[in-house]
């Protein structure tokens, strides 16, 4: 079967089903369209993954809901590839993993550590997270690009936490689309509603001899503003 309008999806695997089918799930699943009903996806599932003899008794969710009617069409997009790692970033896996058969562009926004700010040497960047927040405000960023840029085919966001030296990657944004108009500007609006809106904090450390560090904000940060709005006397 051809992959070309194919969707990739996340299955997960409990009790029977995941004894029969030998592991607790996959990253890896095709589904041959982005709109299907829920039995026939159930039935792809089953016949795939050894699971047909308890097909009647078999629950199907998708995106943490109940499939309650079978014959409900389901539309599914790709999974969009959003990662908080204290790992160096791979930019050229991203670009991959954004890579799709239909597309003719996929644009990058690559952010890296610099030498300096303000005339102080820069040594590097520390980051910290509030992680759970961070990736629902990601997924809730993706939706929003989705809506402002129908022909997004992929999306991926990759943010490193903990120390990022000079030259290396803190974050990395990868969007595929049919065409470049779309995906160039939806990487300039990511990163921009990114530095506003996702809780990602980042320390200065200089280099002056004397180990000082300084936290910064950035400066479209929605929260800050919010803050000092609110504390004004």
């Amino acid at each position: 079967m051809s992959s070309a309008g194919a969707v990739r999806v996340k299955l997960l695997f409990f009790a029977k089903s995941r004894e029969l089918a030998g592991l607790s799930g996959t990253d890896d699943f095709l589904v041959p369209h982005a709109e299907i009903k829920c039995s026939e996806l159930l039935d792809l599932i089953c016949n795939r993954f050894n699971l047909s003899i308890i097909r009647n008794n078999v629950i199907l969710a998708h995106n943490e809901q109940y499939c309650d009617d079978l014959g409900e069409t389901l539309r599914i997009r790709n999974g969009d590839e959003l990662a908080l790692t204290f790992d160096k970033l791979d930019v050229g896996a991203l670009n991959d993993l954004v890579a799709h058969e239909s597309c003719g562009a996929i644009s990058l926004f690559v952010g890296t550590t610099r030498d300096n700010f303000e005339g102080k040497s820069v040594v590097l960047l520390e980051y910290e997270a509030y992680e759970a927040m961070a990736l629902k405000t990601m997924n809730l960023l993706c939706d929003e690009v989705r809506a402002r840029w129908s022909d997004v085919v992929n999306i991926g966001i990759h943010h490193r936490l903990g120390t990022v030296p000079v030259k290396e990657a803190s974050v990395v944004i990868a969007i595929s689309s049919p065409h470049r108009k779309s995906s160039l500007e939806a990487v300039h609006f990511t990163i921009d509603e990114l530095k506003k809106s996702v809780p990602v904090w980042k320390k200065e450390l200089y280099g002056d001899g004397e180990g000082s560090s300084e936290w910064k904000e950035n400066s479209e940060c929605t929260w800050s503003q919010k803050y000092k709005a609110n504390h004004i006397q």
